[in-house]
């Protein structure tokens, strides 16, 4: 009788620990199910409130040009005040020699600024010339220039502008530089418009292209190459 009642109570030890080993696994299998849903719930709020992925921002395409002005084509003799600015004379990064009237090369008519420059290769170097001249540019859409390398002339060099706007004169240039092609006339151009993503750390607004304080062309040697010549730049213009 006394075994009899110790199997008993063994029988019912085990069906009770049994219940309590399902009650437990159930618990955990609702617990993790309730942690799963708020585990996606969280995640679907995270994805809600994350930024955007970046996208690429296309460049705009410019509509074609029905009308320009020619601000600076050199016809008259004179650079009508360009210079190599005295700033950049003398600093190691800073390489054009002079500038003058040629005749030798244009991209329209007779004559063109032409720059004496000395780029030793190896590091970064720049040809450097501007006008400082107060301009209201804002009936227009674009801001262009050509710019010419002798035949002879290395691959390499390329070229981009520099404006300099506003009371605070800000130092702005464009986003990219355009490769020179050697015995070849580029044209560089930036878009001066509201919106216009051409140029580094500025969306110009309605004002930008207001008040033009200055305009610089800068030929530019990325540690390569070594090129001692003469580069020429004609036609800077405005168009609509």
């Amino acid at each position: 009788m006394r075994h009899l009642k110790k199997r008993i109570a063994s029988s019912v030890g085990l069906v009770v620990l049994a219940a309590v080993v399902f009650l437990s696994g159930c618990a955990q299998e609702e617990s993790s199910k309730s942690l799963k849903v708020k585990d996606s719930a969280t995640s679907l709020k995270m994805a809600e409130n994350a930024a955007p992925a970046e996208e690429e921002v296309p460049m705009p395409s410019l509509a074609p040009i029905t009308e320009e002005r020619t601000y600076y084509d050199f016809e008259r003799g004179d650079l009508g005040g360009w210079e190599v600015p005295q700033w950049a004379q003398g600093k190691s990064g800073y390489v054009a020699k002079s500038a003058g009237v040629s005749d030798e090369f244009a991209s329209k008519n007779q004559h063109s600024m032409k720059i004496n420059a000395d780029f030793p290769g190896g590091y970064w170097t720049a040809a450097l010339v501007e006008i400082q001249q107060y301009l209201n540019l804002s009936k227009y859409r674009v801001i262009s220039a050509d710019i010419y390398l002798p035949a002879d002339a290395p691959k390499g060099l390329s070229a981009k502008m520099v404006i300099t706007v506003g009371d605070n004169w800000r130092f702005v240039e464009m986003n990219r530089s355009f490769p020179l092609m050697p015995g070849e006339w580029v044209t560089i151009t930036a878009s001066i418009e509201p919106g216009s993503y051409d140029w580094k750390r500025i969306v110009p607004d309605e004002q930008f292209a207001e008040d033009v304080r200055k305009i610089a062309i800068r030929i530019e040697s990325n540690l390569k190459p070594k090129y001692t010549g003469d580069i020429f730049i004609d036609n800077v213009r405005v168009g609509r």
